[in-house]
């Protein structure tokens, strides 16, 4: 046992130290400079939808007030009738009036991955050279849009996608969940990329020009599979592209109110990762430094100089957590809850490795190792 010990506490301080290092990495990102779009393409921003999640509203709002001054289009997708998200985007024609907002209400199936099914669904309704994919629950600020067209505008650069900080909207477990996207995620993320472990496209905002996807074959060859987001970035740098993010954060906020909804929400994240990265989530073990801490002075019988190694990461994991609030801007985070967010996400980390099913939008589903999906 005591070798196990000291082999957790070996990997916990190594990643204590990839934690500093990740957050040095966010400073430099967000310190990055960019400068404004030298034109204005015409923007198609697609808004698949499913349901009034709390912050719908504002999430919605938040792109019809971009200070962009070409011409903005948006086009919201629903697949129910009676889907409540139909009644947002009504208040918010009424609410702006002059803005270009259509809404595509389509039953039509073209795969197993909803979403995708929603967007090929809405795809035809765009006239804009520019298309931005952003999920429901994206915030951004006035300057958005700017900062896409400025990054695309960039050599060789094919697809820009968006870092983000986790809004909560009030409640235990939304404040959880944004904790897990600000204080393990997003550093992950930034510091995965600068040392080139990492690829990402993220999902939840994504924009391309319509002859890129028009040429790597358009929303359909991403029907049946789960992340839709990496395969995408996948075949534009197969086309020779490359995938950028502009170093500013949007905001993904969390709707979560129960241990269940966060849950299943953060183990179909682990589980696409796992899948479409297995090497690079297995590594990522070492990212959840304090479970492993507390596990090797377990082992050790908390035994004096354990305890003192596993007290001394707590304080670098507090002062970490303090000091990435301030970088990106996030709500003052609790704490007290850290402890017991890390071990959270630990669990969520280790229960990814027991199954292939994962739930979305209330449906559950089989997950292959090629990242296609089929309805369990």
């Amino acid at each position: 046992m005591w070798g196990l010990g000291l082999v957790c506490l070996s990997l916990s301080l190594c990643g204590a130290i990839y934690a500093c290092a990740a957050d040095v990495a966010v400073r430099l990102f967000l310190r990055r400079p960019i400068s404004g779009p030298s034109s204005f393409p015409t923007v198609c921003i697609l808004k698949p939808l499913h349901g009034d999640e709390p912050g719908l509203y504002e999430n919605l709002k938040s792109l019809c007030e971009q200070d962009y001054p070409g011409k903005v289009q948006m086009v919201f997708g629903v697949q129910n009738p009676n889907d409540p998200a139909i009644v947002v985007v009504r208040a918010l024609q009424a609410a702006y009036p002059k803005a270009d907002l259509e809404l595509v209400i389509d039953p039509t199936a073209h795969g197993a991955n909803r979403k995708v099914s929603n967007l090929i669904n809405m795809a035809p309704r765009s006239h804009s050279e520019v298309l931005v994919i952003s999920d429901s629950d994206v915030r951004a600020g006035p300057d958005h849009l700017k900062q896409i067209v400025a990054t695309l505008e960039q050599p060789k650069v094919g697809l820009v996608t968006c870092l983000y900080r986790g809004r909560s909207v009030g409640g235990l477990w939304s404040n959880l969940a944004a904790m897990d996207v600000n204080y393990r995620f997003t550093p992950s993320v930034v510091i995965g990329m600068m040392l080139g472990i990492a690829r990402p496209c993220l999902g939840p905002t994504m924009a391309l020009r319509r002859g890129l996807l028009d040429e790597i074959g358009g929303f359909h060859r991403l029907s049946n599979l789960l992340a839709d987001d990496y395969e995408l970035g996948r075949a534009v740098r197969d086309q020779g592209y490359d995938v950028v993010f502009p170093p500013s954060l949007i905001e993904h906020v969390c709707p979560e109110s129960t241990a269940r909804e966060m849950l299943v929400h953060e183990l179909r994240w682990a589980r696409t990762v796992g899948l479409i990265e297995p090497l690079g989530f297995m590594g990522s073990a070492i990212t959840h430094f304090l479970p492993l801490a507390l596990i090797g002075s377990a082992f050790m019988g908390f035994t004096g100089w354990s305890l003192e190694v596993l007290a001394a990461l707590l304080v670098i994991r507090l002062g970490l957590i303090v000091h990435l609030s301030r970088m990106i801007g996030s709500d003052r985070p609790a704490l007290w809850l850290a402890p017991f967010r890390d071990l959270l996400s630990f669990g969520v980390f280790i229960t990814a490795f027991l199954d292939n099913r994962v739930e979305w939008r209330g449906t559950r589903l089989r997950v292959r190792r090629d990242g296609a999906v089929i309805d369990d």
